[in-house]
């Protein structure tokens, strides 16, 4: 079967942001990456690459910059009173520190991650851009398996694995 929409794919893979440079992110054979192909899961270059190949091929591609999680962003680098990261009226000071990431929420409740880059007094810089934006994603790996999506999954628009759909 094909790597198409409505099927499950089953892969490994490394990225590496330069051509051989280090692996920044991976599934291997004992934990491999599934997904939902045509729902929007993974990036629509990644899923392109993969579109037609079968158990068993190997796959090695570039996506731009744009083509991956965009290009870098200044603006999204906002500074934020400490007192937005208080939890009953307490800062949490223990997770203030450059290079942490940090659990934030928009206007409407969403969650979201951004990635403390200074602190200055009681102002906190945070990059809201994805660590790989404004960089070239390099994946290869190997498709090991390419079924059918059952009715459940279509319905839910995700994969699940051993039949587990407990988050429902």
């Amino acid at each position: 079967m094909k790597a198409a929409n409505d099927t499950v794919v089953k892969i490994t893979y490394q990225l590496r942001t330069e051509p051989n440079g280090e692996i920044r992110d991976a599934a291997d054979e004992a934990q491999p990456f599934s997904f939902l192909f045509g729902h929007s899961n993974v990036l629509e270059g990644f899923e392109k690459n993969l579109d037609g190949l079968i158990a068993g091929n190997q796959f090695n591609f570039e996506l731009s910059a744009a083509d991956g999680y965009g290009e870098y962003d200044e603006e999204a680098v906002v500074n934020l009173d400490k007192n937005v990261f208080a939890v009953d009226g307490v800062v949490q000071d223990d997770m203030l520190f450059v290079g942490n990431i940090v659990p934030l929420q928009d206007q409407h409740g969403n969650p979201f991650q951004g990635r403390v880059v200074g602190i200055t007094g009681d102002k906190v810089t945070i990059d809201l851009n994805h660590p790989f934006a404004g960089k070239p994603l390099f994946f290869s790996g190997t498709v090991l398996e390419v079924r059918e999506a059952n009715p459940v999954e279509l319905e839910h628009g995700h994969v699940h694995e051993h039949g587990d759909h407990s988050h429902h």
